[in-house]
């Protein structure tokens, strides 16, 4: 029964606060504490997330708070989840508030380098102020925003502490209090640095919109309108243009991997969610925060407005040449955009077969079925809760309903379905992972067997996969299949 339980501070990590509780309680060994706290008292805490809570730990920490302000305002779900596709974000906040684990399967977290370990950071001028305030100091969530090494409220370099992030520790509740040692602090002078640290941190710190389903790539993409970006009418993007400018704002950011200009691509494609990637793309278009963290598209496009304009223009008598000469177009584009012949054209009708069949468009069922083809790849893939399957030609053809052989008119369906065939070794190691990370979810010890019968793969099988794995697990899943193997 938990007498007494320490309220939680502004920005605190729910694992900070509940190793304040364990330093409180008066209990000398972990496994006391965690008897109290969590439903499975050998868990290793949570530190970016939440475990599954007992009654009792969750009725003291939800006493004057929701556990959905909890996870919002005191995990780092907001970092990893604000920018996901609505129904995604949503399974990822219900799967926490319900704490069933599987969250960390639906969060685009990014994975560490090899022997590259991930620690608890601090602000010295933060702990310091901490101590001032409240007596002691405790985890921020703004301190452990990854891909962020500054402080983003008073600018000094962040400093690891000894508690690691990983799997490889032992189960413990280590406060900040314990650990942070005061020294001097590191100031940075880099102003582009300063401000993309402080630009993120208020976006990590504003309210989720759980219901919004815009996605960010078209967000942005609509921020470029009316920009030398988009072409006077919207229909084209200087991408090039863009990906130069933008790399020029951000030369001076150290430790910048954003910086080509497929990864650009991929954002406003929305096929690489990112927070620090997008911030950088929104504060480049000086798009405020409050805009980025509700973001709503415009009801016509520039397309449409621009059309729109000319329409208005003409019917009030304006003559054509002025026309475009105030919209900074060609007169041959506002006179057919005003006479409805724009984009169109003549062509010479295809002459029929003697028999009388249809020659087939190839290129357009082509392009017809490639978004189709990108979503059967997709749904093989899995979203890390569904069992991944190996992606093939006839696989695809059957979701498709395309007939074998019609692949081979088809080269840009083709193309994509290439471009994702791998071997059965490198599937096997995809398979893995995914099978580690089941099993983990669901709280079933992994071992060989318990691996076997979720992936029915041999001994032989897990070991010709071993030179992939390092491709799709992080440190912790390749100790474990290492450990099974030995």
């Amino acid at each position: 029964m938990i007498a007494f339980f320490p309220e939680i501070y502004p920005d605190e990590l729910l694992y900070s606060q509940l190793a304040r509780y364990h330093a409180h309680s008066g209990y000398m060994i972990y496994r006391s504490t965690a008897e109290d706290l969590f439903m499975n008292p050998t868990v290793r805490p949570e530190i970016d997330f939440v475990n599954r809570l007992s009654l009792d730990a969750l009725n003291n920490i939800t006493r004057t708070v929701s556990i959905e302000s909890i996870i919002e305002k005191h995990t780092m779900f907001a970092y990893y989840g604000r920018f996901l596709n609505q129904d995604r974000r949503n399974s990822a906040f219900r799967a926490m508030v319900s704490m069933q684990g599987n969250y960390n399967n639906l969060l685009p977290m990014p994975k560490r380098k090899k022997d590259n370990d991930r620690f608890l950071r601090y602000c010295p001028i933060c702990a310091d102020n901490d101590r001032q305030k409240f007596g002691e100091a405790y985890w921020h969530r703004i301190h452990q925003m990854q891909g962020i090494n500054i402080c983003p409220v008073h600018h000094c370099q962040l400093k690891d502490s000894s508690v690691i992030i990983s799997g490889k520790a032992s189960p413990a509740l280590t406060t900040a209090e314990e650990v942070i040692t005061t020294f001097e602090p590191v100031m940075c002078d880099n102003e582009i640095e300063c401000r993309l640290a402080t630009y993120i941190m208020k976006v990590f710190q504003s309210d989720v919109d759980l219901n919004n389903d815009v996605l960010v790539g078209d967000f942005l993409y609509s921020r470029m309108s009316n920009t030398k970006y988009r072409s006077i009418r919207g229909e084209q993007r200087n991408i090039s243009l863009f990906h130069a400018d933008f790399t020029e704002y951000y030369k001076g950011l150290p430790d910048n991997w954003f910086t080509e200009l497929w990864q650009i691509q991929k954002v406003l494609a929305n096929d690489r969610i990112n927070i620090v990637e997008i911030c950088m793309l929104a504060m480049f278009l000086n798009i405020s925060v409050d805009d980025l963290c509700n973001m709503t598209l415009p009801q016509k496009s520039q397309q449409q407005l621009f059309d729109e304009e000319i329409d208005r223009l003409h019917e009030q008598g304006v003559d054509y040449a002025e026309i475009a000469d105030r919209l900074n177009a060609s007169i041959h584009t506002v006179k057919c955009i005003s006479q409805g012949r724009y984009g169109t054209y003549h062509k010479q009708k295809s002459q029929p077969l003697k028999s009388g069949a249809k020659v087939k468009d190839w290129h357009e069922i082509d392009r017809y079925n490639l978004p189709l083809v990108q979503s059967a790849i997709q749904s093989l893939q899995g979203n890390g809760t569904k069992r991944p399957k190996r992606i093939t030609v006839a696989a695809i053809e059957k979701m498709v309903n395309l007939r074998p052989k019609q692949l081979d008119n088809m080269p840009m369906c083709k193309a994509e379905i290439q471009r994702h065939t791998i071997s059965q070794e490198e599937y096997w190691a995809i398979e893995v992972v995914w099978g580690v990370n089941k099993l983990i979810q669901d709280s079933i010890p992994v071992n060989w067997k318990h691996l076997r019968e979720l992936t029915n793969m041999r001994k032989d099988n897990l070991s010709a996969c071993m030179g992939y794995l390092s491709r799709y697990a992080d440190n912790d899943v390749m100790a474990m299949v290492k450990e099974i193997l030995a």
